[in-house]
């Protein structure tokens, strides 16, 4: 069995480095440490704040950086690698000044003389998480947890082990007690030991129903807590009402972002009948003028997938939906550049919503695009996924908007624009999209001990149940 990593950059195909996998007494040896930090980081908020607000300024200060190792490492073009830094430090920044708020004790009215409820962290919590987002999937998580007062040992996919090794040194550098944030490199061989360990209390991530599926159960078989965040196929309902030009402009970001490799990516374009001539005219023009190119270049828009085994999973899923009777409309191709992991943009019509490509998750950067005779149909067609993890729908009525959104089986819906993580709101879904929620206060809670304290003045003696 390999004791490295290797990385390799997909715009190019070369390698990147090699790195040593964590052994069994260094790896011991960084939750034990998590586990120590654990005891001081939690005791103030206000200290952890000011951390925070340090942690912040230094992404900034490093953005260059940042974004260039993750567009070597994963193949995120260089604009779209700087707002996901940026978005980082917003998060940031908005638990330190949101944070002791979210998570002061609440006092409510009982028998007892004083009665309150406290928000206690639970210690040190794993997180494993993908290459998609190497910066803002370890931020989305860590941000609410280590503001709550918890430590962390981060994973990251063996991709982009040099983004999750920054992130740790970006917080040494912005003066985070050590042991806080810890990265560890290694395989998914390692995930059973860092579950394991009687010093982790709690675990999360983000990945593939399989893998999700095979963390819960190593988690709940300890009695520790997880969450989870297992992708999603999104629909993108258009109305007859919609304004069509908007429509389509967010149906390029909301397919084609990050080469399509998003979980939140809009994945399954359902459309009223009424509207898919002008919808699919101005939708495959604007994909038209879409640059595809070095990721590291300004003017390219979309840039490699990030490796060979996802450029053949999406060609893969593409011929099978032309098999069943689906038609290119634009793309279906990989590129031929020598060298590289590059995928035309492609759009699909006569897409039924049984076909493979519309019940898979579709990561890369292809759209199919099904037909609805009415909004009761496109919703139904919606829910009609074994996914539930964001949808959008556009249309000039938002009153209209309001209650479909109501009978989307999602955990998140937007109108009139794509869906997209926020600080402020709770993020996750619901079917095999996961279960628990990352961000805002939601987020804050999903690790913590939610103590009940009454003081009574005398005893009670009229409890006849427990």
């Amino acid at each position: 069995m390999s004791q490295e990593i290797v990385t390799i950059n997909p715009s190019t195909e070369e390698v990147i480095s090699k790195y040593s996998i964590v052994t069994t007494q260094e790896l011991d040896s960084k939750i034990k440490k998590a586990h120590k930090a654990f005891g001081e980081w939690k005791k103030n908020i206000n200290n952890r704040s000011d951390h925070f607000h340090n942690f912040a300024q230094q992404l900034r200060k490093d953005k260059e950086i940042l974004a260039m190792t993750a567009t070597k490492e994963m193949g995120k073009i260089i604009k779209e690698a700087r707002s996901e830094v940026e978005k980082c430090a917003w998060a940031i920044e908005y638990f330190a000044d949101n944070g002791e708020s979210f998570v002061e004790d609440e006092i409510t009215n009982t028998n007892a003389r004083k009665t309150y409820i406290k928000f206690s962290p639970l210690g040190v919590i794993a997180s494993i998480m993908p290459w998609n987002f190497p910066y803002w999937q370890a931020i989305r998580f860590a941000a609410p947890s280590l503001m709550t007062g918890n430590t962390t040992i981060l994973k990251p996919a063996s991709a982009t082990i040099q983004c999750g090794i920054e992130i740790e040194n970006t917080a040494n550098k912005a003066g985070m007690s050590e042991g806080v944030f810890q990265s560890v490199i290694g395989n998914s061989n390692i995930v059973k030991d860092v579950i394991d360990s009687e010093y982790i209390n709690a675990v999360t991530f983000t990945g593939s129903v399989k893998v999700g599926s095979l963390i819960a159960s190593q988690a709940t078989s300890k009695l520790k807590k997880c969450v989870l965040e297992l992708g999603g196929s999104d629909p993108f309902i258009i109305c007859k009402d919609a304004d069509i030009e908007k429509a389509a402009e967010g149906a390029v970001k909301g397919r084609f972002i990050n080469c399509g490799q998003s979980c939140i990516a809009s994945k399954r374009f359902i459309l009223v009948e009424d509207v898919k001539d002008e919808f699919l005219e101005k939708f495959v023009s604007k994909t038209e003028k879409l640059k595809i190119g070095n990721p590291e270049s300004e003017d390219s828009d979309i840039g490699p997938l990030v490796n060979f085994k996802a450029l053949e999973k999406i060609d893969s899923q593409v011929k099978g939906t032309i098999k069943e009777g689906a038609e290119v409309i634009l793309g279906s191709q990989r590129i031929d550049k020598s060298v590289g992991y590059f995928y035309e943009p492609t759009i699909i019509k006569n897409v039924t919503p049984k076909m493979s490509i519309a019940q898979e998750e579709v990561f890369g950067p292809v759209a199919p695009i099904i037909i609805a005779k009415d909004e009761k149909e496109a919703v139904d067609i919606a829910n009609d996924s074994e996914y539930g993890l964001g949808a959008s729908i556009w249309t000039e009525n938002l009153d209209r908007a309001e209650k479909l959104a109501e009978n989307i089986d999602t955990g998140i819906v937007s109108v009139n624009n794509v869906v997209a993580s926020d600080p402020r709101v709770p993020f996750g879904g619901i079917k095999k999209s996961g279960f628990g929620r990352e961000l805002s206060r939601y987020g804050m809670l999903e690790f913590v001990n939610i103590k009940s304290i009454r003081l009574y003045d005398q005893l009670f003696s009229q409890h006849h149940v427990e």
